[in-house]
């Protein structure tokens, strides 16, 4: 045999066993970007009413049921609160309007806390309200049900007329 019919011979064995394959692989990179989400949320109730209807109920004030919030977060976070306005805003037929400042007149303390964190600023036992955000929670754990509840007690005197008193209350859920 001459060169030339090695080299042919040798190519066409090439070609049969190129074609003779019964498998083949390809692969992919799977890449996830994970954003950082939050979300906060009341499961107990969107609206508190609190209702003073004795002497009593002026003299020590009165207080809310348990008010349960759920936090969802995949990074640490923190959770602050404070109301939409320094004053509620009054319902009734009184004029002028009365003013009733929120500050040491609504407060709220922390009865429960399954977030992993720590309470902050004597939240755990009550603690006056403002609009001025104060944080609640410090240092929460990342999760998906992350849980803590919350007391509200009112305590306006006996200096205010009768009427609605009604003021917002806003948590809000960071990740620092």
């Amino acid at each position: 045999m001459d060169k030339k019919s090695i080299i042919v011979i040798t190519f066409l064995l090439l070609a049969f066993k190129a074609q003779s394959q019964t498998s083949g692989t390809a692969s992919q990179s799977v890449s996830l970007n994970l954003s950082p989400v939050i979300q906060i949320s009341a499961i107990t109730s969107q609206n508190i009413d609190l209702g003073f209807n004795t002497v009593i109920d002026y003299a020590n004030g009165v207080e809310s049921s348990s008010q349960q919030f759920k936090v969802q977060s995949n990074k640490d976070f923190v959770v602050s609160v404070n109301t939409d306005a320094s004053n509620f805003s009054y319902s009734g037929s009184t004029t002028p309007t009365p003013v009733m400042p929120v500050q040491n007149t609504l407060f709220l303390s922390l009865v429960s806390n399954s977030t992993g964190g720590n309470v902050a600023n004597q939240f755990s036992s009550y603690n006056t309200l403002s609009n001025t955000p104060k944080e609640l929670l410090q240092d929460c754990k990342r999760g998906g049900d992350q849980l803590f509840a919350i007391n509200y007690k009112a305590a306006p005197g006996n200096n205010y007329p009768a009427g609605i008193y009604t003021i917002g209350v806003v948590y809000t859920a960071t990740q620092p």
